[in-house]
């Protein structure tokens, strides 16, 4: 069944998604996302999620039982399904077996939600009782398409009671298969803005176990993760219905919150999570208030400037009386040349003189360096600004400037922040310092737009607070 000739399923449209469902055993082997473009500005190529070409991507759903056959087909009523003006969808998928089962599978879709509801029904039209259980995967090849310099987490991931958001590498199912019994549990595959999980019906509370399989054929990898519930006994002439949830869409917060417990966490914010998060639901609420990501990310670091006002004013008056101190600790690098110890005690001594603490330009620094790496975070992760424009040639907020100058900009800023500062004593430490900007506009060229807005806000903010400064303790 894996090369399933596209006569072989049928093709449901909605507003947000076009999914092709296998009618060998109602897989969901393709799906595109509508509302998303594959690369800026192309609209007639959509992401494509699942799909089940060489690079297999699936997301199975079935039924087993302990010694019954399950429908080797399915029967459909229409070859293409279309939403059209409706608020829904349903499509029907019947399946009779050798062993006198008849399953139903019906698939509900919403317009404009990436959200799939999925019941199976099976009825035992034999004599006797049966034992039926439900299971779903995700299954799907190697990552090959990453940005080298953004990691972004694709592999597994689920949820449940005990471990809460749990990721499971491709290495590690690759290494050893998983195997755990959970409640209210879901399970994903996760990719850089996108993802796939199986979600369970709303109010299921029932035992499940979530495994891994790893396979590996010459030309690809592949990597499964799975669920499946426990037997229920049906009696002859009675039926039983399992229910389930897919999801196939991207990591919108507002859509997915609601949607499971832990849902949200799939937004892969790594350990400042705890920062992170917080930084984008103010984010979230000054973009309703602006409608423009790339303003948003403009005021949120006036707001993060504000909040280490305190702390930075410290850090730059610290820096301007070391400043001031810059010819005096010229003169001493002069007369102590090569003796470092004279030196160094001799340095210790106008800094006691004088008052000045030489760290205490460093630590307020330190304090919101955890804050700048959650933003970047919220940045790279933050589905809601991938294609989201700003202004004038910026029309893409998630990729990289295409003209550059956002990052030349940020620079000039670095290079002019410098020159406010006091510059180091050593002679190749100045060289260093020197080199920073130019390395840091480089390095900055690839980075996704936003980042570099943010950057360059701070560092504007940052000169001018520290001009003030420096004007009044050099006066």
């Amino acid at each position: 069944t894996n090369d399933i000739s596209l006569s072989d399923s049928i093709t449901v449209t909605t507003n947000s998604l076009e999914v092709k469902i296998s009618l060998f055993d109602g897989s969901l082997i393709s799906s595109r996302l509508l509302k998303y473009p594959e690369e800026f500005g192309i609209e007639d190529e959509k992401v494509q999620l699942l799909n089940n070409t060489r690079e297999k991507y699936i997301a199975k759903i079935g039924v087993q039982s302990k010694n019954l056959s399950q429908p080797v087909r399915y029967a459909a009523s229409a070859k293409n399904y279309n939403i059209a003006d409706n608020d829904s969808l349903t499509v029907e998928l019947i399946g009779r077996s050798e062993s006198n089962t008849e399953v139903v599978k019906t698939y509900y879709f919403a317009s404009d939600s990436h959200l799939i509801n999925i019941s199976q029904k099976i009825k035992n039209l034999s004599n006797e009782s049966a034992s039926w259980r439900q299971y779903y995967s995700l299954e799907r090849g190697e990552e090959l398409g990453s940005n080298g310099m953004l990691y972004t987490y694709t592999g597994a991931a689920f949820y449940d009671n005990d471990d809460k958001f749990s990721k499971i590498a491709f290495s590690d199912i690759e290494d050893n298969n998983f195997l755990k019994t959970t409640q209210d549990s879901w399970i994903s595959m996760i990719e850089h803005y996108f993802f796939t999980a199986w979600l369970p019906s709303i109010d299921s509370n029932e035992l499940q176990t979530i495994y891994t399989r790893f396979s590996n054929s010459e030309t690809t990898k592949n990597y499964l993760i799975g669920s499946v519930g426990n037997y229920k006994t049906i009696p002859s002439n009675a039926q039983e219905t399992f229910n389930s949830r897919l999801y196939i869409g991207p990591k919108n917060q507002s859509e997915i919150k609601d949607l499971a417990p832990g849902l949200d966490l799939t937004v892969d914010y790594g350990i400042l999570t705890f920062l992170a998060a917080p930084l984008f639901w103010i984010l979230d609420k000054i973009f309703y208030v602006f409608g423009n990501w790339g303003w948003s990310i403009i005021a949120l670091t006036f707001l993060i400037k504000l909040l280490f006002f305190r702390l930075s004013e410290t850090s730059y008056k610290s820096m301007a009386k070391m400043k001031k101190l810059t010819p005096r600790m010229t003169a001493l690098k002069e007369r102590y040349g090569e003796d470092r110890k004279k030196f160094s005690e001799a340095l210790m001594k106008i800094y006691k003189e004088e008052k000045v603490n030489p760290l205490g330009g460093c630590l307020p620094i330190l304090i919101q360096i955890p804050v700048f790496i959650a933003l970047y975070w919220v940045i790279i992760e933050s589905v809601e600004m991938r294609h989201a424009p700003f202004a004038g040639w910026i029309l893409d907020l998630s990729s990289a400037d295409p003209f550059f100058i956002l990052p030349i900009l940020m620079g000039i800023s670095m290079y002019i922040q410098q020159k406010l500062n006091p510059p180091p004593t050593d002679a190749m430490q100045q060289k260093i310092f020197l080199a920073l900007p130019f390395i840091f506009t480089f390095l900055f060229a690839t980075f996704p737009s936003g980042l570099v807005l943010y950057w360059l806000t701070n560092n504007v903010l940052s000169i001018a607070q520290q001009y003030v400064i420096n004007k009044r303790t050099l006066a």
